[in-house]
């Protein structure tokens, strides 16, 4: 007995089985993609629901951070609200089920990426990009309160802030973010691609090592002023000062948010096999002596 589908294929002429081979790939692709934007669709559906209703009922007071389970950027803030002691509550966006495009969300951050803020103390004040709220945070703590200690009062030392954040958020979060992606989730092996962002990495990482290195130094030469002409001609290494692991920072005397903010991407590194603690000592010391903040670890560990 022969089924109708193979009667029907003595009817076809040869000549035209690429063209229906063509159509018929067209046929299947069309059902795939409807497939695919009706799942597309009940995702955002499902997103907007909570979203939807989280908006419809925003908290009166405190702030609002919008993030992701794995975004670095997005625990960057919550580094800077807890160690400024505000108020807050995370949201963190499922992606899978397209939260991040949900409407009332891409009203607050336009380019559909976390990290976002609201300030509900301040209208409902929406802010987007991980280095613009750090600055928004420090400025409105130094506004209210006269003083921010993680970031100055003194406008050359914001300026030299400033730099270092504006590197962290151009130089060193995306580099490491592309080499994670080339090592974790692209589609092809691309080795060249894996090389060229691990290598700018550590080029990053030797930018910062030499900075506080010559803090180090320098910290050393000033406090440790008996051995000082030692260290000087080079009879005994600086290795040997007591002040050796003492903390140092990027700018002035105290810590500020141009160190805070190197901190969750220097602790997802190693996932691209760059050891801080052999290849970039005062690096990894200066990590290690910031993981131990009360604050930062509350931060990292989600609590708000």
């Amino acid at each position: 007995m022969i089924s109708n589908l193979s009667a029907g294929l003595r009817t076809i002429n040869l000549n035209d089985e690429k063209a229906d081979d063509s159509r018929s790939q067209h046929q299947q692709q069309t059902v795939i993609d409807q497939s695919r934007a009706e799942s597309m669709n009940s995702k955002s559906q499902d997103a907007g629901n909570r979203i939807t209703h989280y908006f419809s009922n925003l908290p009166k007071e405190g702030f609002t951070l919008f993030s992701h389970s794995s975004a670095p950027n997005g625990f960057k803030v919550a580094i800077v609200l807890s160690e400024l002691e505000y108020p807050y509550k995370t949201l963190f966006l499922d992606f899978n089920k397209g939260e991040q495009r949900a409407p009332e969300f891409v009203s607050v951050n336009p380019n559909a990426r976390v990290p976002a803020l609201i300030d509900h103390n301040c209208d409902n004040l929406a802010l987007w990009e991980s280095g613009a709220i750090i600055l928004y945070l420090c400025q409105k703590s130094l506004r209210e309160t006269g003083a921010c200690d993680i970031y100055s009062d003194n406008p050359q030392d914001q300026a030299q802030i400033n730099s270092w954040v504006f590197f962290q958020t151009s130089g060193h979060a995306p580099i490491i973010g592309q080499a994670l992606h080339f090592r974790y989730f692209h589609d092809v092996n691309v080795p060249s691609a894996v090389e060229r962002y691990t290598d700018e990495v550590r080029r990053v990482y030797g930018v910062l090592e030499m900075a506080l290195a010559e803090r180090r130094e320098a910290l050393i030469m000033e406090l440790d002023i008996q051995n000082s002409a030692n260290y000087s001609n080079g009879t005994t290494p600086l290795s040997q000062s007591k002040y050796f692991d003492h903390p140092v920072w990027l700018v002035g005397d105290s810590i500020s948010v141009a160190d805070l903010s190197f901190v969750p991407w220097n602790n997802v590194v190693d996932r691209i096999g760059i050891n801080l603690k052999s290849e970039y000592p005062e690096v990894y010391k200066w990590t290690k002596h910031m993981m131990r903040r009360p604050a930062v670890v509350r931060a990292l560990r989600g609590d708000t």
